[in-house]
C-alpha cells in the first residue's frame, strides 16, 4: 500500500503559480463535483509543460482532504484533457505525455520556490484494460514539490471518450496514492462515470 506521504499536489497551488494571469475558458462540457471537491480551470498550453501541443482546456477536481497530509483523500484528484477530436491517443503516447506533464510540473514549483529537487525519476507506466470503453490504467512515478519533496506514487486510470457532436476528444484521469480498494476510489469513479460531453 502506498503512503500518504508519497504524492504530488497539483491543484489549486498550481493555478496560482501559473495561470492566474489567464483567463478561465468556459467550460462546455459536464464533469461531475462531489461535495466539498474544489476545482480549477487551465487553458493549453500548460505553462509548466508548454511542449505538451495541445489545443483545448484542462479541467481539474481536487479531494477535500488534497493539502491535508493526515487526510485518507490526501493527492487524490482528476482532471480532464478536452482536446481537439483528430487526437490520436493511445498508451504510449499517455506514458510520454504525461511524464513530460508531472516532470513539467515538479520543476517549475521547485523553481517557484527557489530549491534544487535534484533529479528525480519521473516514470510512467500504462496499459490499455479494454477497449469499449477506451480504458487504460497504470502507475505515476513522480517528485512531490508542493509538500513532502520526496518520490511520490500514484494509481492511474484513464477513459477516453470521444464527443463527436463537439469535435473533441475528452481524456479523464483520476489519481490517487491509495489502492484501488480504498473508498476514494469511489468519487473519483463517479467523476468519470457522470462525464458528459455537453452541459
Amino acid at each position: 500500500m502506498m503512503t500518504r506521504n508519497a504524492v504530488i499536489c497539483t491543484g489549486l497551488l498550481l493555478a496560482a503559480s501559473f495561470a492566474a494571469t489567464q483567463e478561465a475558458p468556459a467550460v462546455p462540457f459536464h464533469m461531475p463535483q462531489p461535495d466539498g471537491w474544489r476545482t480549477e480551470t487551465i487553458p493549453f498550453p500548460l505553462e509548466f509543460a508548454p511542449d505538451l501541443d495541445y489545443k483545448g482546456i484542462e479541467e481539474l477536481r481536487f479531494a477535500p482532504g488534497m493539502f491535508d497530509a493526515e487526510a485518507e483523500d490526501f493527492g487524490s484528484y482528476a482532471f480532464v484533457w478536452w482536446l481537439p477530436e483528430e487526437t490520436q491517443i493511445s498508451a504510449i503516447r499517455l506514458e510520454k505525455d504525461l511524464k513530460t506533464y508531472f516532470r513539467g510540473l515538479a520543476t517549475a514549483v521547485a523553481a517557484d520556490r527557489e530549491f534544487d529537487p535534484g533529479n528525480p525519476k519521473h516514470d510512467v507506466q500504462i496499459r490499455r484494460q479494454s477497449e469499449e470503453p477506451e480504458v487504460y490504467v497504470g502507475f505515476v512515478q513522480t517528485f512531490d514539490s508542493f509538500v513532502t519533496r520526496d518520490a511520490a506514487f500514484l494509481m492511474l486510470k484513464g477513459v477516453v471518450r470521444h464527443c463527436t457532436s463537439s469535435q473533441r476528444v475528452a481524456v479523464l484521469f483520476t489519481l490517487s496514492p491509495q489502492p484501488e480498494s480504498h473508498p476514494i476510489w469511489k468519487d473519483l469513479d463517479t467523476i468519470q462515470d457522470g462525464f458528459r460531453c455537453s452541459r
